[in-house]
């Protein structure tokens, strides 16, 4: 079961606006990671903040970027956003932007597994989706992440987080899905996600397919915590 209601999940997904990656982390490193921009947002309840780009390179530009904060407070997001130079900055590190707040998916089925010594690598699957309903989505996805844990396990999977959006109850927004999966290596993972016995869960979890992504850590020292 998840042990995170506490915590908040604030997703950043958008296009970078600079015209390399490289250019992105100075950019980056000086606004968002800046050491009184990293100082205030901790004050306000910023537990972790780390980046992350697509496995796949892209065929211009820089490409996506997507960040990942956990917070403990959710006033503390609004506080911190509602300055307008972190608006501004923000703006600069993105042509467009997607932030979310995500809550911990009540009864929802999760993991945090062990790395073996050695193993350092991490890659990061997400998906979103809008669920048909929470406690049939609830029943399905736990039926088929406990049958198939051995085999995530054995394919090199490291954890597994749901959450849902943070909105009004009953209202569309609140039925949106969020899967983080977190891996110590690729070679197994699009396997496991084809595999049929985790089909069965998600396939019908859901109104419409997932959007989805693959993600690693960026090349060069990126302001993180």
């Amino acid at each position: 079961m998840n042990d995170n209601q506490g915590l908040f999940l604030l997703a950043i997904r958008g296009t970078l606006a600079s015209p390399t990656v490289e250019a992105a982390r100075k950019l980056h490193n000086s606004t968002a990671g800046h050491p009184e921009n990293v100082a205030a947002a901790k004050s306000l309840g910023d537990l972790s903040h780390m980046v992350y780009v697509p496995m796949e390179k892209p065929k211009k530009g820089a490409g996506e970027f997507l960040i990942l904060d956990i917070w403990n407070n959710v006033d503390g997001i609004n506080s911190f956003f509602a300055n307008p130079t972190v608006q501004e900055q923000a703006g600069q590190i993105f042509t467009q932007r997607d932030p979310v707040v995500w809550t911990a998916a009540d009864g929802f089925f999760g993991y945090e597994i062990p790395a073996p010594f050695g193993m350092n690598d991490r890659f990061v699957t997400t998906a979103r989706a809008t669920v048909k309903s929470v406690d049939e989505a609830r029943k399905l996805h736990n039926d088929s992440m406990i049958k198939v844990l051995p085999k995530a396990r054995k394919a090199g999977i490291l954890s597994h987080r749901s959450y849902f959006r943070m909105a009004a109850p009953g209202s569309p927004e609140a039925l949106q899905y969020f899967a983080i999966d977190v891996w110590m290596s690729p070679d197994g993972m699009m396997g496991y996600y084809d595999d049929p016995d985790f089909l069965a869960g998600y396939n019908h979890m859901f109104t419409a397919e997932a959007d989805t992504g693959v993600w690693m850590h960026p090349a060069g020292t990126w302001s993180e915590w």
